[in-house]
């Protein structure tokens, strides 16, 4: 059983940062080929890229039709697809790897042949990395289990940095809604969870640090940017067969921002997606 990797990086607005993460990612041995998509960066991304390009033959730079701007679930899309070897692991291009990133990662994959993907804690670091608080689901969770316990937050939840997925799991869950600019990353791992069996790795120190800073798009996510990541997850999951305490949840959560976000009542926006859900289920 090979294990080769393939490292997906969107990159924007990430002059400064972007070699720090190819480098990592280069240092792993299991990684054979590192993909990064330049989202129309007007920073001097571009060329950055374009000399890291030139001194690593394991690097391939794409762009977006036209130089267009996409954002990051595009950017990550056009990855993906690119992609040449089963394995995928994501990282942004202000994010690292630590050394034997990938260290427990082929093994679990080795245990369990039905593994679609492993998910492994990362650091959150806003300045000093040695003070970086650990993000990560805090015990393991069976992969028939995963699904709930990510709605409700019950022990934590992974990151993008911290995840590899076979690229076969793009064939049942589908990939980055480009209609979200923010959340897009876990609302796609809510659908990895659901149609996918998802094995924790090593979940008790980081395998990679994300830093922290002013330009991250996760800092600018509001009341908005969450009632269309719950409007994305209820369009998705109305149409599957899921229980019927997770429809309530789900429900519960898209009719509270939606009501928080118009101004409207919420028990009636409750009972509107419950009947919604159920008129799409037939029951």
């Amino acid at each position: 059983m090979k294990f080769d990797v393939s490292v997906v990086i969107p990159v924007y607005n990430a002059a400064g940062f972007i070699r720090t993460a190819v480098e990592s990612a280069l240092m792993q041995p299991e990684v054979k080929e590192v993909i990064l998509v330049e989202d129309a960066s007007p920073d001097g991304s571009l060329a950055e890229c374009e000399k890291l390009v030139a001194e690593y033959p394991l690097l391939r730079l794409y762009r977006h039709p036209e130089g267009a701007n996409r954002g990051a679930g595009a950017s990550r899309n056009l990855c993906m697809e690119k992609a040449g070897n089963e394995y995928i692991s994501f990282l942004d291009a202000d994010d690292y790897f630590l050394p034997e990133r990938f260290s427990e990662t082929f093994s679990v994959f080795q245990k369990y042949p039905d593994a679609d993907g492993v998910y492994e804690a990362i650091g959150f670091a806003w300045g000093d990395p040695e003070e970086s608080r650990l993000y990560t689901i805090n015990r393991p969770v069976p992969p028939t289990a995963l699904f709930r316990h990510l709605i409700r937050g019950t022990y934590g939840h992974f990151s993008t940095v911290g995840l590899t997925i076979k690229k076969s799991l793009l064939r049942k869950a589908g990939v980055f809604d480009t209609t979200l600019r923010l959340h897009q990353d876990s609302e796609l791992w809510l659908r990895f969870a659901f149609h996918g069996r998802l094995y924790p790795g090593i979940i008790h120190k980081p395998v990679a640090i994300a830093r922290r800073h002013d330009n991250n798009r996760i800092v600018h996510a509001n009341m908005k940017s969450r009632l269309q990541f719950w409007a994305v997850a209820f369009a998705h999951f109305r149409r599957q067969p899921i229980p019927a305490w997770d429809r309530v949840l789900i429900s519960w959560k898209y009719a509270k921002f939606k009501s928080e976000n118009q101004g409207g009542n919420f028990i009636l926006e409750f009972v509107g997606t419950m009947a919604a859900w159920q008129r799409n289920n037939g029951r």
